[in-house]
């Protein structure tokens, strides 16, 4: 169906058209081997708000764009990697070369990356890829994008005022106040969608002049795929015929919204969708057992975490934040919600950036926990309420507010929990502080200590709902970000031994990345932050 028409039709007949079209693709439109014709359709929760990068404000989000997947540079997802496996390593290496970008280097002491596209890269509209197109892109996110602002100039390190010089239409140079490691992997990421600035611009009008409006539902762009059809319930990817790269045997990607896991389960089982997400860890540990799908996990530094307001006259005490962790039985939270696929935290930092401490803050200890109580004045027990969200960490958060209600009973806490429906809402109310505890996901868009510290607790992070402010730990995230040379052990160790000590964050469990698949998709290029559905090979029927 073209896009005019779903966009032409009323929204219950659009949403019933398109709801019918993946099963027929994937039911029966593709081949069982190399060279298929079938769609791998993807069932998310989440309904679609556009494709525009400086509009998202879903989780659908990260999946939006590693399918669009027009950015400067790629990580490696083959090095170590077995068909249909994850590849390994936190951080995951940045690949070579990229279906854009012929070379790239550090120069100037690493404060610059020089950058050489790759020629004849063209659009789906038909326009060849140029340094100009970079540059557009760049002062789009400036005007537009506040979280892509922040990835770049916070994150990235890359200069906000001088970012980039165009040498010529194939070559550039980007340009950061000091050197940072975590620059290569900002262009990596989606923050870094190159649009086609040429399509873009004949779409724009005096109100609208970076073509929001056109954005939100076309993808003009050098990626492998182009939006053929859009509606909120779901969108859909057919090949940019001038795309170059190396392929999978899919030819379309379809993303469906889904909002009821049963539903989504049933489809991924029968190989009407080939993946789905947001399933809780009952549903997970079903699955695994039924052997009806391919559970495929990713490692990363993934952490979900109890937060805790620090400006709360309570709460902000570091004895009371340290006897709620102590209070928390963290082996039997991984077992009762996690259900095997998590294990307990046991220190300021995920396990995968290494063992730092002996863990004494993340043990359980009832007795300690009243004793630091009374220290802090509170020994007669107090009460707060916990913000919750199926957004937030997922759709176990409910199951996990009331684990902790329970557990912090024994110590005196008296938990109300506060369902809050709206995502968005959730967001809102975590960066304006409005929340006084909450529960959340840290899973980080970068696999590096300092990145993952900054975002949940770093005074500017983009997760520190609590309002944690501390220097030095700031200080300490600044240096790891930038690449701490030999020092990077010792500072990896007195960031993690500060966090366990201030418990900013109560960190319940460290956990990978679990990806539910049919047993039609025989291969998925991925590592812990991200997949390759350029590269998918999948015989769904």
């Amino acid at each position: 169906m073209p896009l005019k028409d779903i966009r032409r039709r009323g929204t219950a007949a659009a949403a019933a058209a398109l709801l019918a079209a993946p099963l027929a693709a994937c039911a029966g439109g593709g081949s069982s081997s190399a060279g298929g014709s079938g769609a791998y359709v993807f069932a998310l929760a989440q309904d679609f708000q556009g494709v525009d990068r400086a509009k998202y404000a879903s989780e659908a989000s990260k999946i939006v764009g590693d399918v669009m997947h027009s950015r400067l540079l790629e990580l490696d997802t083959e090095t170590g990697r077995a068909a249909g496996t994850c590849a390994p390593g936190v951080p995951p290496k940045i690949a070579a070369d990229s279906p854009l970008v012929e070379s790239w280097t550090t120069a100037d002491g690493g404060k610059a990356i020089e950058v050489t596209l790759r020629g004849g890269v063209k659009s789906a509209a038909g326009n060849v890829l140029t340094s100009d197109d970079v540059k557009w892109s760049i002062d789009r996110l400036k005007a537009i994008d506040a979280s892509a602002k922040t990835l770049w100039f916070t994150v990235g390190g890359f200069d906000p005022d001088d970012t980039i010089s165009v040498e010529s239409p194939t070559t550039f140079t980007l340009h950061l106040k000091s050197p940072s490691e975590l620059a290569a992997y900002t262009l990596a990421g989606n923050a870094a969608l190159i649009l086609d600035s040429k399509d873009a611009k004949a779409h724009a009008t005096p109100d609208d002049p970076w073509a929001t409006k056109y954005l939100t539902d076309h993808t003009a762009d050098f990626g492998p795929w182009k939006l053929t059809a859009f509606s909120p319930q779901q969108l859909t990817f057919d090949q940019n015929p001038n795309y170059a790269g190396e392929r999978g045997n899919v030819k379309r990607v379809v993303l469906r919204s889904v909002p009821e896991a049963s539903s989504r389960i049933q489809l991924v089982q029968t190989g009407q969708a080939a993946e789905t997400s947001g399933l809780d860890y009952t549903q997970l540990e079903s699955l695994k057992k039924s052997g009806a799908v391919k559970l495929v996990e990713c490692g990363n530094p993934g952490r979900d975490w109890l937060g805790l307001n620090t400006e709360d006259p309570v709460l902000g005490k570091p004895e009371v934040r340290q006897a709620i962790s102590m209070a928390l039985d963290r082996s039997a939270i991984a077992t009762a919600v996690y259900r095997g696929f998590a294990t307990p935290a046991q220190g300021g930092l995920s396990k995968a950036y290494g063992e730092f401490g002996d863990g004494a803050g993340y043990r359980h200890d009832v007795a300690g926990a009243k004793k630091l109580l009374g220290q802090a004045g509170v020994g007669g027990g107090f009460s707060f309420t916990l913000s919750v969200s199926s957004a937030q960490p997922g759709a176990h958060a409910q199951n996990l507010a009331v684990l902790v209600q329970q557990q912090l009973k024994a110590v005196g806490i008296d938990v109300k929990i506060k369902n809050v429906p709206s995502a968005v809402q959730y967001k809102a109310d975590g960066l304006a502080g409005k929340m006084q505890a909450f529960l959340m996901a840290e899973s980080p868009a970068v696999g590096n200590p300092g990145y993952s510290a900054w975002l949940s607790l770093g005074k500017n992070g983009l997760q520190n709902y609590g309002k944690f402010d501390e220097p030095r730990l700031d200080a300490l995230a600044a240096d790891l970000q930038a690449g701490a040379g030999g020092e990077t052990k010792a500072k990896t160790a007195e960031l993690a031994g500060l966090i366990a000590e201030r418990q900013p964050a109560v960190y319940l469990v460290d956990r990978s990345t679990v990806n539910v698949r049919n047993t039609c998709v025989t291969d998925l290029p991925s590592t812990g932050f991200g997949n390759d559905f350029t590269r998918a090979k999948a015989s769904c029927q």
